[in-house]
Parts: C-alpha cells; sequence; structure tokens
C-alpha cells in the first residue's frame, strides 16, 4: 500500500514537468508568431523522439544499461501512433453538404464541423503522449523497474492527468489564438471610424478603394481563404459586422449615409461569401451568409429600407447557387437570414420589406415540397407564421395576405405529396394568423387567411383525410368566431362558406369524426351568426340529392345535438 501510495506522488512532479513542457512549447511558437493549433501533434512528435532515444541508450552505453525493450517498444509504437492520429485530426475536412437521416453519418458531419473537438482532442493526445514518456524515462533512471501493480497506478493517474493537462492547454491556446487574431486586425479595425467609413462612401473610382478603412481587413480575409486558413477569415468577418452594426447604431449619421454604409459592408462580405464558395470554404460562405442577414435585421431595427432590399437580392441569389450546386445544408442559413429579416421588418412595422421577405421563402418552400424535404418545409412554415402573425400585430395587411397566400401554397402542396404532418402545422399557424387578424379588423387579411384554410381542407377532402378536415374546419370555426365578436360581416360570411366548402367533403365521404366536428363548428357560429348558419345548412342541403339524403341526415343530426349541447335553437 505504501509503495502505491509513494507511485501516486511521485506521479505529480512527471505531471508538473508535463505540463511545464507543454505549456513552454505553446509559449514559444506563440512569441515567433507560428501556428500554435498544431502543439498537440508536436509535443507527440517531442515524445516520440524520446522514446526512440531510450531505446538507443543500451547502444550508446556498451550495454550497461538494460531496459525493457518490448515495454519500450510498445510505448514508441504508441507515440508513433498517437502522433498520426494528432495531425489526422487537425486535418481539414468539408462536412457533408446534405442531410441524411442516418445517425452514424450526422455524427460524423457534427465531428466534422466542429474543429474545436478535434483540436482538443489532439491536446489531449499530446499531453497523454509527452506524459507517457516521461514515465518510461523515469523507469530508466529508477534503482529497480516498478512492478504491473505500480505501473497499473500510474496508468490510472495518466488518464485524467493527461485530460487536465491537454484542456488546460487547449484553453491557453484559444486565448492566445484569439490574441494572434486581435493583433493581426487590432490597427485596422481602429481605422473604421465615422468620419473614415463616409470619406470612403462618398469617394468615387479608385480613391474609394485607397481609403477604405475596410480594405485591409477584407484582403487578410481574402488572402486566409485563398490558403484555406479558417481562423482570420472567421475572425475578420465578425469584425466586419461588429464594425458595421457599431456605425448603425451609434455614429449619428444621417439616414442617407447610413444606407451607402450599409451598402458598402454588405457588399464586401458579399464579396467574401462568394470567393468562399468558390473555393469551397463552408464556414466562411456560412459565416457571410449569416452576418447578411444579422446586418439586415440591424437596419431594420433602425429603420433604413432601402439596403435591405438589396440584401434579400443577394441572399437570394446565394440560394440560387446552393440549390443549383445541391448544397442542403446551407440553404438553411439562407432561410433563417430571409425569415429574421422579415420577421424584423413585421415587428417594426415597415411595411415594403415582408412581403419579399415572404415572397421569397414562398419559392423556397414550394421547391422543398418537391423535393419532399421535411426539415425545410417546417423550417419555412415557421418562418412565415412569425412574418405573418407580427405582421397582423401591426396592421401590415399586405404582407398578412402574402404569408397566408404563401402558407396556402405550401399547405396545399404538401397535402398532394402525403406530408399531412407539415399541412395540420400550416393549418394552425394560419388559424392564429387569421385570429390576430381578426382580432386588429384587419378583414382582407382574415379573409385570405379562412380561404387558404377553405384551399387546404379542400385539398384533404380530395384525399379522403379525415384528421386533416378536422383541423381545417375547427380553425375555421375559431376564425369566424372571433370575425363574428369584431362585426366583419364578410369574413364571417367567408368562414361560413369555407365551411360549408369542407364539410361537404366529410359529409359526402361519411367521415364519422369530421362530421361531428363540423356540425360543433357550425353550432358555435349559430350562437351569434343564427340567420347566417340556418341559410347555410340549407345550401349544404343541395349537394345531396335523393340517393344520398341519409349522408345529410347523419350530419343534421348532429349538427342538431351540437346545437342543443351549445344552448342554441
Amino acid at each position: 500500500m505504501s509503495s502505491v501510495i509513494f507511485t501516486a506522488f511521485e506521479f505529480v512532479p512527471i505531471a508538473i514537468f508535463s505540463a511545464i513542457f507543454f505549456f513552454m512549447a505553446l509559449f514559444i511558437k506563440y512569441t515567433n508568431r507560428l501556428t500554435i493549433r498544431s502543439v498537440g501533434s508536436d509535443i507527440c512528435l517531442g515524445a516520440l523522439f524520446i522514446q526512440i532515444t531510450l531505446l538507443a541508450m543500451p547502444v550508446w552505453m556498451s550495454g550497461e544499461v538494460s531496459i525493457n525493450i518490448a515495454a519500450h517498444m510498445a510505448v514508441t509504437i504508441m507515440a508513433l501512433l498517437l502522433w498520426i492520429i494528432s495531425v489526422w485530426l487537425l486535418q481539414r475536412r468539408k462536412p457533408s453538404r446534405t442531410r441524411s437521416a442516418n445517425i452514424y453519418q450526422k455524427f460524423i458531419d457534427y465531428l466534422k464541423k466542429q474543429s474545436n473537438i478535434r483540436e482538443s482532442l489532439s491536446y489531449v493526445l499530446g499531453a497523454f503522449t509527452i506524459t507517457a514518456s516521461l514515465m518510461m524515462v523515469l523507469d530508466f533512471i529508477s534503482l529497480k523497474p516498478a512492478t504491473w501493480n505500480l505501473q497499473a497506478v500510474r496508468i490510472v493517474l495518466l488518464v485524467p492527468g493527461s485530460v487536465i493537462i491537454g484542456m488546460a492547454g487547449y484553453y491557453v491556446y484559444r486565448y492566445l489564438q484569439k490574441e494572434q487574431l486581435n493583433q493581426t486586425f487590432e490597427r485596422f479595425y481602429k481605422e473604421i471610424t465615422r468620419d473614415n467609413i463616409l470619406i470612403t462612401v462618398q469617394s468615387t473610382g479608385t480613391r474609394k478603394y485607397d481609403r477604405d478603412p475596410t480594405q485591409p481587413i477584407v484582403d487578410i480575409i481574402r488572402g486566409s481563404i485563398m490558403r484555406g486558413v479558417l481562423g482570420p477569415s472567421i475572425f475578420g468577418l465578425e469584425i466586419l459586422k461588429n464594425s458595421c452594426i457599431e456605425l448603425l447604431t451609434t455614429s449619428g449619421m444621417r439616414r442617407k449615409s447610413l444606407d451607402k454604409v450599409t451598402s458598402h459592408f454588405i457588399s464586401q462580405i458579399d464579396e467574401i461569401g462568394k470567393l468562399s464558395l468558390k473555393m469551397d470554404e463552408d464556414e466562411s460562405a456560412a459565416g457571410s451568409i449569416r452576418i447578411i442577414g444579422e446586418i439586415g435585421e440591424c437596419a431594420i431595427s433602425r429603420g433604413i429600407e432601402v439596403p435591405v432590399e438589396d440584401i434579400l437580392r443577394r441572399l437570394f441569389e446565394y440560394y440560387d447557387v446552393l440549390q443549383l450546386r445541391g448544397y442542403e445544408i446551407m440553404k438553411m442559413t439562407i432561410i433563417d437570414a430571409i425569415s429574421r429579416i422579415g420577421s424584423a421588418a413585421a415587428a417594426h412595422g415597415i411595411g415594403s420589406i415582408p412581403p419579399r421577405s415572404g415572397d421569397m421563402l414562398g419559392t423556397i418552400g414550394a421547391s422543398a415540397v418537391r423535393d419532399k424535404d421535411r426539415s425545410v418545409i417546417k423550417e419555412i412554415s415557421t418562418a412565415l407564421f412569425i412574418i405573418g402573425k407580427g405582421s397582423a400585430a401591426n396592421s401590415l395587411e399586405t404582407s398578412v395576405k402574402q404569408t397566408a397566400l404563401k402558407l396556402r401554397d405550401i399547405g396545399v402542396s404538401a397535402v398532394q405529396n402525403d406530408m399531412a404532418q407539415e399541412a395540420n402545422q400550416i393549418v394552425s399557424y394560419l388559424e392564429v394568423q387569421g385570429t390576430i387578424a381578426a382580432s386588429n379588423k384587419l378583414e382582407l387579411g382574415t379573409e385570405q387567411a379562412i380561404w387558404s384554410i377553405k384551399d387546404i381542407g379542400v385539398a384533404y377532402g380530395y384525399q379522403h383525410m379525415e384528421t386533416g378536415i378536422n383541423a381545417a374546419v375547427g380553425a375555421l370555426g375559431n376564425i369566424g368566431m372571433e370575425s363574428s365578436s369584431r362585426k366583419l360581416d364578410d369574413a364571417v360570411d367567408q368562414a361560413l362558406w369555407s365551411l360549408k366548402e369542407v364539410s361537404r367533403y366529410a359529409i359526402a365521404d361519411g367521415l364519422d369524426s369530421s362530421i361531428k366536428q363540423s356540425a360543433r363548428s357550425f353550432a358555435r357560429l349559430a350562437i351569434p351568426e343564427e340567420d347566417k348558419v340556418t341559410a347555410t345548412v340549407k345550401d349544404i342541403r343541395k349537394y345531396f340529392d335523393a340517393d344520398e339524403a341519409k349522408r345529410f341526415s347523419k350530419f343534421e343530426q348532429e349538427y342538431t345535438s351540437a346545437l342543443k349541447a351549445a344552448g342554441t335553437h
């Protein structure tokens, strides 16, 4: 027991020396402006040289020293393998550009995208290898070899000790890397001032580029993309974004100048994004798209409209390129950027942007339905709903109608392509949007939501989808009730007409639950709108001749029961 405790204390100076060695390597490479990303693999290589030296010692000392050749050979081979693995971990990998349902493939793609995980693992492997090699040095200089029990204790201590040293080294590396990038960009970042940028945007011809304070940063980013070095491009893009947002929010410039400044930054970032796509640097391209969206969102918050139109155009150009190349994953970044701009515009009551955003999202959604891309359909329908809800809350009726129309197109196509779950979600979105529009007395927007639900409900009827019909007639009943409470007579008429059009499919097919749900919706509306509902029910009877009278009688019975339950005669 005492020897085990002694071995544990013996490991402490080994770990300390290993950590010192590790951080010295970091410091030396950092002060000499070398890449510190590969320190973990460099340490592995150093440990390999130590092991080779130990194996050669008996030869150099004419056999005066005896070592366990088999054990040292095993550790040498292990050091070689770990060095190869650490180098492999640091290689740049292109993640898959298409989505996969395979869980294993998803995990591999995640690791490929998470370069920080691979870098940290290389540091842990480096700490493990150097610490194991120092333990072999301890065996070499010991008077007696360690027993198997003591070696087992060392190995148990080696694993957590290596993880602690490696992760500590990795976090120091991240800090030093940030310092390196700060030193590279700091001087240029300070030059992006209100006065300097105004001189640039007001200049013409070649003088514009001579005076442009953003150009040195753009040049560094372009150079890093051309060399395939990720860090400077990502860091530089963030600096451009922060500089633009700072000028938009704190510079106090006039609106016309802010328009020009925004357009200038967007143009620079757009060029970087296009170069990234050309050089297959997906992370830089995705970062450019995301930042363009964030700047557009910030511009909206400042009431700037003109450059945002250009931003949306550029984003859609990216989508066309990605669609052509089949880069499915990056398309989600574009969808998010467009939806954020549209949502921000709706929330701030800017009427020109949400319809344009909705139109773009609708086009993308139509393509997604054709491809049966459920994840994209979900994202787009949610984005359209958020834009429509914000537009309804801010009385932007044109935008409310546009988003309801686009949701209808996607919903009908989803039903026709056997994607009932996605269509049901769209119906619930349209119900909320229509209810908010009715509460704000936006009659035309309310009517468009009603018509959209009706069209999806009719599509359900053609497909004999009972659950979908239930959702549609329930939604129409709820919007109709809200419209009635707000005295929107035309919207109530449209709700009843739409209920009639959807319900007749349920009655004709004898769908029990849909007949009951239709009867309940009519009965609820009969409380405030008895005369209109009675007339509509009589109209439904006209669809069924004498041979189909039993089908209508079933609906009539359910309707009478629902009236009694609602307390209406």
